[in-house]
């Protein structure tokens, strides 16, 4: 070419190629070694027969400039982060629920894989992504520094190593530090995104539990329901409980299982303040455990529907507590002698002023007689199937809920079991106590436990405390005559006197007792009457009649032996149908007006499985590794395409094209180095000493990228340039 121009019949396509003569690849001015190695048709290093281009080409790479595997590649780079995001997906997906054995195996084996996987695709995208830049870079114009930095940056040690090396630590560094560091933790977050604990899960459930609130059946009439179908059970489960062992009496639960409602004034006197609902916390349920915790009843509250796991609910309940106030000690010794009768006749008569059912007889240990109002007078007979009269204090019509009722006294007579013997009364005022508790039920395929949690007063309408159960003439006779037959009498002791006399959650007060001593047929201890606490009194005797009364509900004595409630139904005798639909509070009330048998309230069941418990930290740090390696995917399809130059860095190819040792054609501009790579892959090169190439050998040696067969080995006592 002169001044721009061709020579006569050169083509301006047309350029150098191996497949023309050697002469125009070596110039004339060439080493005369030069020209002998590379024109030898027979080397193996020729580069004759590879299949440069034929002429030079512009730098473009438009859409037709690309080709399939380069488009096929950016397609699979950008897809290649979706594995691990459906993975991130699916934990999320599952978290919380039941663990499954053949679903955890299939994804115990893709975590895994992930992990394996994840610095892979991960150093595959990002090393990508930096070479793309760098190239970009290199092509706009850049420096030294900075393309050291970024083709330095292609490992994690690397990304590290480079920036200490080149002590740059700018954002490019700081940048790639960071890139990089999310390949290892990314990979090990990847095993800590999924646990399968033995966890909770609760669910909506519901619970039916007998009603205390409902008519009491205790009509001392021969005839009766309660003389005719339930005493001969109600007898034997009272007179069970009154002896049962001292970890019964202080348990939770009676013998049956029914859970124990505590007396409140128990509760309050733990000096635990009630929250801003009025609920107080029960530390122990056990009472020996905790020193107020009372009982209120011998016998707990029947709870049906209860499944397998831990069943919290709420159970509206009523119970009597007594205030013992005073009692006095009387002679019984009269002018007739030893034979002659031993109760005073003028406190507890069929005449009163304390009234009883029938007038105490001479071999009567203790008698028991009430004096108040009967509210019976403030309503009509109802004339309805059932319940005609009606005897619970809900029974009365709302109206009377504001009416005040003087508290009526309770007298309950001992006699002392001497000749000449003393009786000993005790007077107390019953009150009627409303309570909603906090149950916990703990259920297994073999075991049922069941607690109260909390407590608070009731919310619901109910009649004065003044207004009990013995303020209704039926209950208060029935009580008076029947507890008399509950357990077996004899001339001066029976089972109910020595449960109001000794305390039974203290063992050592039965040490060196026998049976008959607890049976009647032996006085045992000298404690009388006069010798016991009012307050124990009040506990032991109030235990007992709220025990009597809940007995004397309609066949109470068959559920508290844990019958099902199924055939809890309405008939035209007696009782009321059970309701199976969970109440609201406002329907609870009504149902407690209508005097529904069982009700049905909603329950949260607690279970205990293993199930999928998905950490959310380590499944952050996880998405935010997986969209990093999404991002060097696209920052490298970006890059590549924004670039019109071929791929130059980081290819050996490269380095051998610019070296003047390493003859190429001066074509194939838009050959990437993998290209080249391909079609020099079989030229062998050292890097040596080049002087013998340049004409002998020299004192300082020349150390070059060469040709194998135009350099020499190194020597170390040799100096270089």
């Amino acid at each position: 070419m002169l001044n721009g121009r061709l020579p006569d019949g050169a083509s301006p396509i047309e350029g150098v190629s191996p497949t023309d003569s050697i002469d125009t690849l070596v110039p004339e001015f060439g080493s005369p070694s030069e020209k002998l190695l590379i024109r030898s048709p027979h080397s193996v290093q020729s580069l004759r027969a590879k299949p440069w281009p034929a002429r030079p080409q512009h730098l473009h790479k438009s859409i037709r400039g690309w080709r399939w595997w380069d488009s096929a590649h950016d397609a699979v780079a950008i897809m290649l982060p979706a594995p691990f995001f459906a993975l991130a997906a699916v934990v999320a997906a599952v978290n919380g629920k039941v663990f499954d054995e053949q679903e955890f195996v299939i994804l115990d084996r893709c975590i895994k894989g992930a992990t394996t996987l994840f610095p892979i695709c991960f150093a595959a995208l990002t090393g990508r992504a930096v070479i793309k830049y760098a190239t970009w870079k290199l092509e706009q114009g850049t420096t030294i520094g900075i393309l050291e930095q970024l083709m330095g940056s292609r490992t994690v040690a690397s990304a590290f190593t480079t920036q200490l090396l080149l002590r740059s630590f700018n954002m490019v560094g700081i940048l790639m530090i960071f890139v990089w560091s999310l390949s290892p933790i990314g990979a090990q977050s990847i095993l800590h995104i999924l646990e399968t604990p033995i966890q909770p899960t609760s669910v909506s459930s519901s619970v039916s539990y007998y009603n205390s609130r409902q008519q009491s059946y205790a009509d001392p009439k021969p005839n009766s329901f309660l003389s005719e179908l339930w005493f001969n059970p109600l007898s034997i489960e009272m007179s069970s409980a009154m002896i049962a062992p001292t970890a019964i009496q202080v348990s939770p639960m009676d013998l049956e299982g029914n859970v124990r409602i505590p007396f409140q004034s128990s509760v309050l006197a733990g000096g635990i303040a009630p929250d801003d609902e009025g609920w107080v916390p029960i530390s122990s349920m056990n009472a020996s455990a905790n020193g107020t915790l009372i009982w209120s009843s011998l016998f707990g509250i029947p709870v049906n529907g209860l499944t397998s796991g831990n069943t919290t609910f709420n159970i509206e309940s009523t119970y009597m507590e007594l205030n013992c106030t005073n009692y006095f000690t009387e002679s019984l010794q009269s002018p007739d002698g030893p034979s002659a009768p031993r109760i005073n006749h003028t406190l507890v008569s069929t005449n009163g002023p304390y009234f009883s059912a029938s007038d105490p007889e001479y071999l009567n240990p203790w008698v028991i007689g009430y004096l108040g109002v009967d509210v019976t007078t403030y309503n009509d007979t109802d004339g309805t199937a059932y319940v005609t009269p009606q005897y619970c204090p809900d029974c009365l019509s709302p109206d009377l809920a504001n009416k005040t009722t003087p508290v009526g006294t309770l007298a309950f007579q001992e006699f002392d079991g001497s000749d000449p013997g003393n009786a000993t009364t005790v007077f107390c005022n019953p009150y009627q106590r409303y309570v909603e508790s906090q149950i916990l039920c703990m259920k297994t395929d073999t075991t049922q436990a069941c607690q109260v949690t909390a407590q608070r007063f009731s919310l619901l309408p109910h009649m004065p405390a003044e207004v009990t159960y013995l303020s209704f003439s039926s209950v208060a006779l029935g009580a008076s005559d029947l507890l008399r037959n509950i357990t077996p009498m004899s001339d001066a002791i029976n089972e109910l006197q020595n449960y109001i006399l000794y305390d039974t959650t203290d063992s050592s007060n039965l040490v060196n007792f026998d049976e008959t001593t607890l049976l009647g047929g032996n006085p045992g201890p000298t404690n009388v009457l006069s010798e016991v606490p009012l307050s124990d009194i009040a506990t032991r005797l109030g235990q007992i009649l709220n025990a009597f009364v809940f007995g004397s509900t309609w066949n109470a004595s068959t559920y508290l032996l844990g019958e099902s409630f199924d055939g809890m139904n309405g008939n035209f005798i007696g009782g009321n149908n059970a309701s199976f639909v969970p109440a609201s509070r406002a329907e609870l009330a009504a149902m407690i007006q209508n005097q529904t048998a069982a009700f049905t309230v909603p329950a949260v069941l607690t279970t205990y499985a293993q199930v999928y418990l998905c950490s959310f930290p380590w499944l952050t740090v996880f998405l935010v590794s997986t969209f990093a390696m999404l991002m060097s995917a696209i920052v490298g399809v970006i890059y590549s395409r924004r670039t019109i130059v071929p791929d130059y860095l980081g290819f050996v190819s490269s380095l051998a094209k610019e070296s003047p040792w390493i003859r190429m054609p001066d074509v194939g501009v838009n050959m990437d180095g993998m290209d080249k790579a391909r079609l020099v892959k079989d030229v062998k090169v050292r890097l040596g000493d080049v002087t013998y190439a340049q004409g002998g050998y020299s004192k300082i040696g020349r150390l070059a990228f060469a040709r194998l067969e135009e350099t020499t080995k190194v020597e170390k006592e040799k100096l270089y340039v």
